[in-house]
C-alpha cells in the first residue's frame, strides 16, 4: 500500500482520487485449488491426494458453452453439469466434497467397490486411481449408461483402466446379482439418497465391509458410514449432510426387485441442452453440498441475499448464460466470504466480474481484499464499482470505512455520507453507523449523536451507535 495515499485530506468523494486495479484474482485451477485443499488440512490420505491430482473434473463435464471465455471452473467451488441440470444425479460436485467422500470409503488397495450414481465418470475414475481393483458402476438408467460407456471409451479411460488392473462393469438394476463378487463387496458408495437403510445393498457387503451412503433424517440428507457388527447386525455412523438428490421410486422399487428403470425422458445434448445445463447447475445453492446442517443453512441464507444488477437488463428479465455464470461466481464468492475463505473469494469475484461486470462484484471483491488487509486493493476495486454503477451504496460506504482504518475520518465522511444517500443499498444503517463513529473522532459530538440514532433506526441492536448516543447523553443534556 501506498505510504501516502492521495485521498488523505480529501474534502469530496472523488471516484479518480481512487487507485486503479493493479492485481485481478480469478480462479485457481484444478492443481492449485488441490493445494489449498492441502494445506488446509483438508485432503490428508496420499491415495486422495495423488488420485484426485491425476483425474480433474473438467473432462468429466459438459463442454463449457462459452467458447472465447474459459474460466478455470474446475478450479471453484460450484458444482458443474455432466448431464441435463434439470435431472437428478446430474451434477459433479466440488472438490472439497469429493475429498471427503472418497476419504471416508477408506479404500485399500485391490478393494472390489460397488457405486450406485457414478456422477459422469469422474468417481470412476478416481476409485480406479486410489487403488480399486474391480469397480462395478450401477447407473439404473439405460440411456444414461450408454452415454457413460461412450465417454470412457472416447477418453481412452478403458486402456488406463487396463495398465492399472482394474475391472471395471457398467450396469443397469437387473444386472446387480450378477456382477456381486463371491464374498461381496469391499466398498459401497451412493451418491444418492435412500429414504431409510437399503437392506439390499448391505446384503451385498462383505463382512470387513463399508459403505458410504447418503439417508434421510428429518427431511435433510445425512451422510451415513455403514459397516457390518456382530452376525447380522449392521452399526451405522451419522457424518454430516451430504444435500444429494434422493433416488426414485422406481430405483428403489429396482433395486429390490431387479427390474431395469425405463427411461421416460429423452434429454438431448444440443448447444441448447448444454447452456441450460450450466445455467441451472447452480439453481438450487445446497444441491451436492457437504457439510454441517448449519453450514447449509447459512449457504441458502446467503445465497440469494444480494443481487447483481446488470446494465441494460431489467429486474424482471432474466440474464443470458454469460449472466447466470457469473452470478453463481458471485454468490459462492459472497458465501465463501461469509466462511473466511478470503481469497478464494476475492477469485469467485474478480472471475464473475470478467464475466459480466456489476457494481456489486467489484465491491464485494474489495471486500475480501479489505479482510486480508489489502486496503489499497480493496480502494481500487470500489473504485470499479462506483464507475460500473454510482447508485450503489456499498461501495460509498466500503471507501469511508477503509479510510476511518486509515485514520482519515475528515476524508472518510464525504463516501459515507454519499453511501447515506445511495439509490441503491439494502443495509444503509452501515453508512450512517460508520459516519458517526468518523464524527466522534473528530469530536463533532452533535453530528455523531444524529448519525448515531438514525443509524439505529436501521439496525436497533448495532453496538457502536448504542454506546456513542449512551457516551453523549450527558453532554447534550
Amino acid at each position: 500500500m501506498s505510504a501516502s495515499p492521495p485521498l488523505a485530506g480529501s474534502p469530496s468523494c472523488d471516484v479518480n482520487a481512487l487507485p486503479l486495479v493493479e492485481d485481478w484474482p480469478l480462479l485457481p485451477n484444478h492443481q492449485q485449488h488441490l493445494d489449498r485443499l492441502e494445506n488446509f488440512g483438508v485432503i490428508e490420505l496420499d491415495c486422495v491426494k495423488q488420485a484426485m491430482r491425476q483425474c480433474p473434473r473438467g473432462v468429466h463435464a459438459l463442454p463449457f458453452p462459452l467458447e472465447d471465455e474459459i474460466p478455470h471452473f474446475e478450479g471453484s467451488s460450484l458444482r458443474m453439469p455432466w448431464w441435463g441440470a434439470e435431472t437428478s444425479h446430474s451434477l459433479l460436485p466440488g472438490l472439497f466434497e469429493t475429498s471427503q467422500i472418497m476419504q471416508l470409503l477408506q479404500i485399500d488397495v485391490n478393494d472390489s467397490v460397488l457405486l450406485v450414481g457414478p456422477r459422469g465418470n469422474w468417481y470412476t475414475e478416481l476409485l480406479m486411481h486410489i487403488g480399486a481393483q474391480k469397480i462395478v458402476v450401477l447407473e439404473p438408467d439405460l440411456r444414461r449408461r450408454d452415454v457413460l460407456i461412450e465417454r470412457w471409451l472416447n477418453l481412452r479411460l478403458d486402456l488406463v483402466a487396463h495398465s492399472f488392473d482394474c475391472d471395471i462393469d457398467f450396469i443397469g438394476l437387473s444386472e446387480l446379482d450378477l456382477h456381486v463378487p463371491e464374498e461381496g463387496f469391499d466398498r459401497v458408495l451412493s451418491t444418492g439418497m435412500f429414504p431409510s437403510l437399503p437392506i439390499k445393498l448391505m446384503s451385498l457387503m462383505n463382512e470387513e465391509g463399508l459403505a458410504v451412503l447418503p439417508v434421510e433424517n428429518e427431511g435433510r440428507s445425512m451422510l451415513q458410514i455403514v459397516h457390518h457388527h456382530g452376525e447380522g447386525e449392521l452399526m451405522a455412523q451419522w457424518i454430516a449432510c451430504w444435500d444429494v438428490d434422493p433416488w426414485s421410486e422406481e430405483v428403489l422399487i429396482g433395486l429390490e426387485t431387479g427390474d431395469d428403470v425405463v427411461t421416460s425422458v429423452e434429454v438431448e445434448m444440443g448447444r441448447f441442452s448444454i447452456e441450460k445445463a450450466w445455467k441451472l447447475a447452480n439453481d438450487v445453492p445446497t444441491r451436492d453440498r457437504f457439510g454441517p446442517s448449519r453450514m447449509l443453512d447459512m449457504v441458502q441464507r446467503v445465497w440469494y441475499s444480494v443481487d447483481p444488477h446488470h446494465e441494460g437488463l431489467s429486474d424482471e428479465i432474466e440474464g443470458g448464460l454469460r449472466e447466470q455464470l457469473a452470478d453463481d461466481l458471485f454468490r459462492m464468492g459472497h458465501v465463501l466470504v461469509q466462511m473466511g475463505i478470503f481469497e478464494l473469494a476475492s477469485e469467485h469475484q474478480g472471475e464473475a466480474f470478467r464475466l459480466a461486470p456489476t457494481a456489486e462484484s467489484a465491491t464485494f471483491l474489495g471486500w475480501a481484499l479489505s479482510e486480508m488487509d489489502d486496503l489499497w486493493g480493496a480502494l481500487g476495486w470500489c473504485r470499479k464499482a462506483l464507475e460500473c454503477d454510482e447508485r450503489l451504496g456499498n461501495a460509498w460506504n466500503d471507501v469511508g470505512a477503509i479510510l476511518m482504518q486509515l485514520e482519515q475520518p475528515t476524508a472518510a465522511i464525504p463516501w459515507l455520507a454519499a453511501a447515506t444517500r445511495a439509490q441503491r443499498y439494502d443495509a444503509p444503517g452501515h453508512p450512517w453507523s460508520n459516519l458517526a463513529k468518523a464524527h466522534e473522532e473528530l469530536g463533532n459530538k452533535m453530528a455523531a449523536y444524529d448519525a448515531a440514532r438514525t443509524a439505529l433506526e436501521y439496525m436497533p441492536d448495532d453496538e457502536n451507535s448504542i454506546r456513542i448516543m449512551e457516551d453523549l447523553e450527558g453532554f447534550l443534556l
